[in-house]
């Protein structure tokens, strides 16, 4: 097959431009069942083969800008209305479409009369020239440059397995189970370019594209610092948590590494689904289960709660009765009980103020060694949490999650009036139905049952759950 477009979208004013792509495919099947002699058992046998190459253009208005509506001043009635330029980022010359290859083979099988079936899929695409903000210097005026680039590759398996394990007269049960992995992979980028930051973002950690790697890494600059002894490589302490100290407060927690670091990845390890289709007589009922395998996502919520200590997480160390350590303190002389040793060790010159006013030098040396030493105190259970999870000092180490679920996405039970009430309305026939949609999860990963639905999102590069809304439970009728 073979279909060409042309759009006026990459078409400049002139009426030049690279306005046209096609879309030309080529598939190839064989039926064996129909030209070998094979086994009895087998019903069906297939194998397929297909290439396309797809095309796409870019929005209205990219490569002609003009003006828009920017709004009023203050708001104030009879004042006039401002018009601002519709882009801030300028055009390489003779932007091309959008190119995508895809290849795939398979093959299904059927036995035992059809009662039994399996289709496996394979197949890989890659997407080029893909039309792209590159960011500029701000002296250049324009905050970015549309150019062509990239060459973004999927690879994947998809397999479903269904067949009929009870059939009856009057009652049958029909099952499917499917599996998909998919692995995508980030060939190439800009010229020049190694990494490409995708805009989905929550609170320090952003989704990237990056060379090598996939599309949906997870990077962040909130990563706990890691000790590492410049005298001695074989410091058995390189690799602890570095820790932060706060002479007011007394109080110790982990320290950024304020450089940018892969920490996740929004992908997926595979996902597969569960259908089974029952009926009896009139009534039918479907059940649906569908299920995901891995990717991260940043729990905004969870670094929120921590900061605020409204999550159970916190608790540990509060009070006495909550695992903290009881002591006088000797700056005040009041006896406190919610006293946490914090893991970690103290970077080389870090000097803490001893209660005689005078300094002492822990680099070097852990929390605990420092506590035992008498050096410092227990750290405050609030000021810890607070400090951990804060907006300026907090750690993403704690807040990036693995989200692997099993939901009950369906049930579906319908009633078939008989025919004769259907006949009398003069209708072929009339069901009535009870449907429920996202019922629940059987497995949840996330930590106090917090919904994964929170990632739903119209971005591909979404990373984290803020500003979403809440998973609804619908149950109708027809």
């Amino acid at each position: 097959t073979w279909r060409g477009d042309w759009s006026s979208a990459l078409t400049y004013k002139d009426g030049t431009g690279n306005n046209f792509y096609n879309y030309p495919s080529a598939s190839l099947s064989w039926i064996a069942s129909e030209t070998l002699k094979l086994p009895a058992i087998i019903t069906f046998a297939k194998l397929r083969t297909n290439i396309a190459a797809l095309g796409k253009d870019t929005d209205p208005f990219v490569i002609n800008p003009g003006y828009r509506f920017a709004g009023k001043v203050i708001g104030l009635p009879g004042e006039p209305t401002r018009a601002g330029f519709s882009s801030t980022s300028t055009l390489s010359p003779n932007l091309k479409p959008e190119r995508k290859i895809s290849k795939e083979v398979g093959m299904e099988m059927r036995f035992l009369k059809s009662r039994l079936g399996f289709d496996v899929t394979l197949y890989q695409d890659n997407t080029y020239d893909q039309i792209v903000d590159i960011s500029t210097p701000l002296e250049s005026g324009v905050t970015g440059v549309k150019i062509n680039a990239g060459n973004i590759q999927n690879r994947g398996v998809e397999i479903s397995l269904d067949g009929t394990p009870i059939q009856t007269q009057n009652f049958q049960w029909n099952s499917r189970l499917t599996f998909s992995r998919n692995k995508n992979l980030i060939v190439s980028l800009a010229e020049g370019r190694t990494d490409y930051a995708l805009g989905g973002a929550a609170f320090n950690a952003s989704s990237w594209a990056v060379v090598g790697k996939s599309y949906g890494t997870i990077r962040s600059t909130t990563q706990a610092l890691k000790y590492n002894n410049p005298g001695n490589a074989a410091d058995p302490k390189n690799g602890m948590t570095v820790l932060a100290w706060r002479n007011d407060a007394r109080a110790a927690f982990p320290q950024r590494s304020n450089k940018f670091q892969d920490i996740g990845d929004i992908n997926a390890k595979f996902r597969g689904g569960f259908s089974n289709d029952f009926s009896y007589k009139n009534w039918s009922m479907n059940v649906l289960f569908d299920a995901k395998v891995g990717g991260d996502m940043a729990m905004s919520s969870i670094r929120s709660g921590t900061h605020t200590g409204v999550l159970p997480n916190t608790l540990f160390g509060r009070d006495a009765a909550h695992g903290g350590i009881t002591w006088t303190s000797k700056y005040d002389g009041i006896t406190y009980d919610d006293g946490m040793i914090i893991d970690g060790v103290f970077p080389i010159g870090q000097k803490v103020t001893l209660p005689n006013g005078t300094t002492a030098d822990v680099g070097g040396m852990t929390f605990k060694e420092a506590y035992t030493a008498g050096l410092v105190e227990p750290t405050h259970a609030p000021q810890f949490y607070y400090r951990y999870a804060s907006s300026s000092t907090g750690v993403s180490d704690f807040w990036i999650k693995e989200s692997t679920w099993v939901a009950l996405r369906q049930i579906a039970i319908s009633y078939n009036l008989p025919k004769s009430i259907a006949s009398k309305l003069k209708v072929n026939g009339i069901a009535v139905s009870v449907i429920g949609r996202d019922l629940g999860y059987l497995y949840n990963s996330l930590p106090f049952d917090m919904n994964p639905a929170s990632l739903n999102s119209n971005l591909t590069s979404a990373v984290g759950e803020e500003g979403f809304l809440p998973m609804i439970r619908s149950i109708g009728g027809s």
